[in-house]
């Protein structure tokens, strides 16, 4: 690693990998040397190399910030009436999230909170400001609907025409490698996006994707396009040096009258791997380590906070007093349809495919149902145990006492009692996702550890108008599923969501008193320091927001490229 260059970025999902190569092209086209390095905390996985083994919990789970060997690809955190899954490695939390590609809702940007405040700034507050920028992560990720729709699909269908809503059902487009010409299932090709087009630089291998349902914990055959596949490989390709198992520990801009260039920032981060600590110089630095970690990050700057004994001052004291605002976990709600009348097989197949689309409910702000799915993973190797399935189930119950402490414990009780091996083949999972109030709060206590405030007071009504649809989707007898409907248990006992889909913390504003960054992702009173991320976002989005965050990340690009590289 150098000790200094022109950018330096923090994280390598959406946000990051998107800059990295955007700026890398800018440079290069203009003749200059490529002097860009992204710092990730986690790990990098080629392909084949995600963890399977059940009983090796330190590659599955990520804790207290690596420490003890605990740098694994899921961080599962759990707050006030919230839980959050995010996961850490290169690539970010592209690794294990769904594939889905949708626009946001058009009244997302519109967005009046229950502060009575219009939450986007005035210069995205229309969505067909985003369109040219969708366009081209569409180009980069290649999103399609699955070619050959598995049971868990049809399964969904009849539940809409049951409901009487089978206009609203409709395939969804996934970022995945389906094969040539959409057939070839498990079979390796070369390049096969043909991404030598972008910049003379050839893309990686894939494998048609298997339908195996393990988006969700890393896909091992390559076949999801996840954005170290795209993005970032070909940022590599242009000179963008990474370093995974960095993880950053704080920022402070560069000591006044610092030569040549005052603006600046250093980075002070600690060497997971080799457990050493060290420092990185950066004229531009482009903080993209997701919701909760560029809003942790950014907070103990602001505030400070206590390492042991050691007292850490403040660095960035004049960051937006609107730090840690309007987060939001997406209006997601998860629900299982039991005992439908029909073989659905949710471990075949991506874990999404297919959408209901509500948006029309709650005056134009409503939500989206889609199915979900599991891998197969823990069957498949309970079963190969020496007693099978009767040796499993005594080691599930010691996996279900792990999980207590380290999630959320309504949560992990009602998925273990309604974990049966014999009946998931007519079971129907769903996945919402809407336009909740995105009125939670980010802290952090004295020793810097994130705090969430989410209280559920004014996203009720949504939320019922989903369970309510759910219910209709579900019990319909014929054709639809005629099944029973079970909500999130930690939602039906303790007002408790999971979302994989953080949002806020770092919200866009027209200026400091509304945002801690402006419409370019450029934070108020400290130039040259950027947030890229969906802690930018400062409502709920509605649909999955992964292609909204890499659309808003590619304007942002634009932008930055537009001052000066």
């Amino acid at each position: 690693m150098e000790n200094a260059y022109e950018t330096v970025i923090i994280g390598s999902g959406f946000g990051g990998s998107i800059t990295a190569c955007r700026l890398a092209e800018a440079q290069k086209k203009a003749g200059q040397p490529v002097s860009i390095c992204v710092l990730e905390r986690g790990k990098r996985y080629h392909r084949g190399e995600f963890p399977r083994a059940l009983k090796r919990p330190k590659e599955w789970w990520w804790r207290d910030g690596g420490k003890n060997g605990w740098r694994g690809l899921l961080d599962f955190r759990s707050f006030n009436h919230i839980s959050v899954l995010q996961a850490s490695g290169v690539g970010g939390t592209s690794l294990i999230y769904a594939n889905v590609q949708i626009d946001a809702c058009e009244k997302s940007f519109s967005f009046v909170g229950p502060e009575g405040k219009m939450r986007w700034p005035s210069e995205i507050q229309d969505i067909n400001v985003l369109r040219k920028y969708y366009q081209r992560v569409e180009e980069m990720l290649r999103p399609s609907p699955i070619p050959d729709p598995p049971l868990k699909t049809l399964a969904l269908r009849a539940g809409a025409a049951g409901a009487g809503a089978r206009d609203r059902f409709a395939l969804v487009d996934l970022a995945i490698y389906w094969g040539k010409n959409g057939g070839e299932k498990g079979v390796l090709r070369e390049d096969p996006f043909e991404r030598k087009k972008f910049n003379g630089c050839k893309g990686p291998p894939q494998i048609g994707c298997a339908y195996c349902g393990e988006c969700i914990i890393g896909c091992n055959t390559h076949s999801k396009n996840t954005i170290d596949l795209n993005y970032l490989w070909l940022a590599e390709k242009l000179g963008v040096e990474v370093y995974s198992q960095h993880k950053v520990l704080r920022i402070e801009p560069y000591p006044k009258n610092y030569s040549p260039d005052p603006e600046g920032y250093i980075v002070h981060y600690q060497d997971l791997r080799w457990n050493f600590s060290g420092t990185v110089k950066a004229k531009r630095l482009i903080v993209a380590a997701g919701s909760l970690g560029s809003t942790e990050l950014l907070l103990r700057c602001k505030r400070g906070y206590k390492d042991g004994q050691r007292q850490v001052d403040p660095t960035l004291r004049k960051l937006s007093d609107m730090l840690g605002h309007y987060f939001s976990g997406n209006g997601d709600i998860q629900a299982v349809g039991f005992e439908t009348n029909r073989i659905v097989n949710p471990m075949e197949g991506p874990t999404i495919t297919a959408k209901l689309d509500y948006g029309d409910k709650l005056e134009g702000r409503g939500f989206l149902v889609e199915e979900g799915g599991f891998p197969d993973v823990l069957r498949a190797s309970l079963k190969r145990l020496p007693g099978g399935i009767a040796t499993g189930r005594r080691l599930l119950g010691l996996f279900r006492r792990f999980a207590r402490r380290i999630a959320n414990a309504e949560l992990i009780e009602g998925i273990f009692n309604r974990l049966d091996f014999d009946a998931v083949r007519d079971a129907l999972p769903y996945l919402v996702m809407g336009i909740d109030a995105a009125d939670g709060k980010m802290s952090i206590d004295e020793e810097g550890r994130l705090k969430i405030d989410w209280n559920n007071t004014n996203s009720l009504k949504f939320f019922r108008e989903v369970e309510k649809t759910l219910r209709e989707v579900t019990e319909s007898r014929d054709p639809g599923l005629d099944g029973n409907l079970m909500m999130d248990p930690a939602w039906q006992f303790g007002k408790t969501h999971m979302t994989p889909h953080p949002l806020g913390g770092c919200p866009m504003g027209d200026d400091a008193s509304l945002g801690v960054v402006n419409d370019c992702g450029e934070v108020f009173n400290y130039k040259n320091l950027y947030v890229v991320d969906g802690a930018i976002v400062p409502s709920a989005l509605g649909p999955n927001p992964s292609k909204t965050i890499g659309a808003l990340a590619e304007r942002i690009a634009e932008k930055m490229i537009a001052k000066g590289i």
